[in-house]
């Protein structure tokens, strides 16, 4: 979630209105698709090899799709534009037919992201007020905010960890309280990276119970990970990302 959008979430907010919550809605093209990128590439320096190379991938309704490839070769890189929290150097993304710059507002809504790492939590906050917290940066509709911050408690089994601090927590319910921040919002994308880390087996089953459900209502995932370890989930389609593009397995 970029500044701007943190702005136009909180000033939504205070205002007492409710931004539309465009989970469910397609977009009028009829070959868009939950998520597009097309022709991506990127660098980070003009003096360093491209990160992402021409690289083209289409998710489509009901779908998970697993990318893997060893560390440092570009996968935060793709889920971020994929995210639309960088901008490419050429090429597009877009979901349901709708790119970052048309609408980042729209574009947020339906596409949920989960960084690798122990990122985006707050060491004070209860897991309640965490939820809460990013409840308003995800723009959850005023009147489905209690709701859906009990969902998300009950969907990945937090209820008992609801009243108790971040920094009083394990790395593994860490994890499932960063999952249950994805999940929150009601996306139609969800971009994962490394989800597994530090999760229980128990963790980890609530996590793909929560991409079945998402594939149930033709949402879409992109799962990367640096193996192709991640227990009895099936995926649509193999993707390694080598020198910047992607290769079928």
């Amino acid at each position: 979630m970029t500044p701007r959008s943190l702005e136009v979430a909180e000033r939504d907010l205070a205002a007492g209105g409710e931004l539309e919550r465009l989970a469910g809605t397609r977009a009028p093209e009829p070959d868009a698709a939950p998520l597009r990128l097309s022709a991506i590439s990127k660098r980070w320096r003009k003096d360093l090899p491209l990160v992402l190379d021409g690289l083209d991938l289409t998710l489509e309704p009901g779908t998970a799709t697993w990318v893997g490839g060893r560390n440092g070769i570009g996968k935060p890189t793709m889920l971020r534009v994929a995210a639309g929290l960088i901008e490419p150097d050429s090429g597009r993304a877009e979901v349901w037919g709708v790119a970052p710059a048309e609408n980042r507002t729209r574009y947020q809504q339906l596409v949920s992201f989960l960084p690798a790492g122990d990122r985006g939590l707050y060491a004070r906050l209860t897991v309640r007020r965490q939820l809460e917290f990013w409840a308003r940066i995800a723009m959850v509709p005023r009147a489905c905010f209690r709701e859906w911050i009990d969902a998300a408690i009950d969907t990945f089994d937090l209820g008992e960890l609801a009243e108790r601090r971040v920094d009083r927590m394990s790395m593994g319910q860490r994890q499932r309280l960063r999952i249950a921040m994805t999940f929150l919002p009601r996306p139609e994308v969800v971009l994962l990276d490394e989800p597994l880390t530090s999760l229980d087996t128990e963790g980890a089953e609530l996590l793909q119970a929560a991409v079945a459900e998402l594939l149930s209502r033709d949402g879409a995932v992109l799962w990367c990970s640096p193996s192709g370890e991640h227990l009895d989930m099936t995926f649509d389609a193999h993707w390694m990302l080598e020198h910047g593009r992607l290769v079928a397995q």
